[in-house]
């Protein structure tokens, strides 16, 4: 028998399957599988018996009453959003600056406040299920010290904006920031650094012409809030008399390497440009959406209609709620339908250029897992349930309630509901 860390027996394994290459994945739960971990990675799926005459775990955690699924990937975050997260938003969610903007009226707060604020929000989102996350905030070395402190993997998308706030003063000010993050974590296991452009309307073309070619050099992401409403598309136009999807054409910015967040006033010039290039797309549902465009995010990704890249990556994250902080991703998944639960997995994953190390369940793939009580999503579940729609339960709310035990890289961040740091 080989040796390894642990060995988990949940009630269900979520897994996707697709009927053909090309259409959208369908959820299901599968009964009877186990999983086996060894270090940072899954080691074998298969059947408990199986597994059981194989391997000699350290550890053996038996959870016949729960879910086991891939940790959720919040494609879009912006973890020192919590510090305003009381504050009342305007009409116009977008309408607020970066946090620590120059005409803030918030306090000034220290880097070990922040800190503190920046680590609550990651263990927040951890306890709700959420491995890996790409987060765009001021701050960013303060924030990447308080996303490896809490264990959970990020994309730390470091804004460059020529808007002055408590952080940089300008573009170049915050590109500099950002090569060095680069450097110092060039051989992190769980944080990469990437370009973050919170508002084209805020950068000259020379900025963004050193974006591109320093994305390009050293194989950077590069996330885009890109036409949010349309009073943003006309303050870009007024400043560069182009859409923000034109301009990022222009500057050769649109490619796989490009994450487009929100994308929400668009037109059919738009929509072709997108799926020609195969930009990545992440949906933030808000409650605003029905004030913009009513176009379907099924226009995008794999099985869309009118000719989409099948390849074309499709996430989901919570920065729908401008830069007020909420981090529950199942409050996105609720909000749409069942498929939105492979946007924040696999979907996600592939957004941020992360899918060959997780997203699913898989031999190989990093042992980035969630475990949820059912129990707890429906009181009439017991030992005895023959028959349960596993994924419509994720859409009835109280997911993030749910999570019981939650591993990064093979080790559990959650137990018993409760951080383990």
């Amino acid at each position: 028998m080989s040796p390894i860390d642990q060995l988990i027996y949940p009630r269900y394994l979520l897994q996707f399957e697709q009927a053909e290459p090309g259409s959208k994945p369908q959820v299901q739960a599968q009964p009877n599988l186990g999983v086996a971990i060894h270090g940072r990675n899954i080691v074998a799926i298969d059947s408990c018996a199986a597994l059981s005459d194989q391997y000699q775990p350290s550890t053996t955690l038996e959870l016949p009453d729960h879910l086991l699924m891939p940790g959720l990937v919040n494609a879009c975050s912006h973890a020192l959003g919590i510090t305003n997260r009381s504050t009342a938003q305007p009409g116009d969610i977008f309408a607020g600056g970066l946090i620590g903007s120059a005409n803030s009226t918030s306090p000034r707060l220290s880097d070990d406040e922040l800190f503190a604020a920046a680590q609550l929000a990651f263990t927040e989102m951890l306890l709700a299920g959420t491995t890996t996350c790409a987060d765009m905030s001021t701050h960013s070395e303060v924030v990447a010290r308080a996303a490896e402190a809490a264990g959970i993997h990020v994309q730390i998308s470091v804004p460059i904006t020529a808007q002055a706030n408590t952080w940089t003063q300008s573009g170049q000010e915050g590109l500099d920031r950002a090569l060095a993050l680069h450097d110092h974590y060039a051989r992190h296991p769980r944080i990469g650094i990437g370009f973050g452009l919170p508002d084209l309307a805020q950068l000259d073309r020379e900025t963004l012409t050193k974006v591109a070619m320093y994305a390009e050099e050293l194989n950077l992401q590069v996330q885009v809030l890109l036409q949010q409403s349309p009073a943003h598309v006309l303050a870009i136009e007024d400043r560069h008399g182009c859409s923000g999807i034109a301009l990022l054409e222009q500057h050769g910015l649109l490619g796989t390497q490009l994450q487009a967040v929100h994308v929400k006033a668009l037109d059919d010039a738009d929509l072709e440009l997108l799926r020609r290039y195969a930009v990545a797309v992440v949906h933030c549902p808000h409650r605003y959406a029905q004030q913009m465009r009513p176009w379907s995010w099924s226009q995008f990704g794999a099985g869309a209609e009118s000719g989409a890249d099948a390849t074309q990556p499709v996430g989901l994250g919570t920065g729908g709620h401008g830069m007020n902080y909420y981090a529950d991703l199942f409050h996105s998944i609720e909000q749409l339908d069942g498929t939105a639960i492979y946007q924040a997995t696999q979907g996600s994953a592939q957004v941020m250029g992360l899918d060959d190390n997780i997203g699913t369940l898989a031999v190989g793939k990093l042992a980035d897992l969630a475990a949820l009580d059912l129990r707890l999503l429906d009181a009439g579940i017991d030992a005895n349930t023959v028959n349960m729609d596993v994924p419509s339960l994720l859409l009835r709310g109280r997911a993030n309630q749910a999570v019981s035990y939650v591993w990064v890289a093979g080790s559990v961040v959650v137990a018993g509901h409760r951080p383990t740091t």
